[in-house]
């Protein structure tokens, strides 16, 4: 969690706070140098988000 950026720090502190079970941050979900993985990812993110 220190390696974070103080944003993404404080993002995972009030997601636990809130009792939320998850938190997606693109840049940590998705390779970001690989074309295929943003095509899979984005394409599962309508159903991630309705969970």
């Amino acid at each position: 969690l220190r390696q974070l950026p103080k944003t993404l720090r404080d993002a995972v502190v009030m997601t636990r706070y809130l009792g939320i079970r998850y938190l997606w941050i693109d840049s940590l979900c998705i390779i970001q140098n690989s074309t295929s993985d943003w095509q899979f990812e984005t394409s599962r993110m309508g159903s991630i988000y309705r969970e």
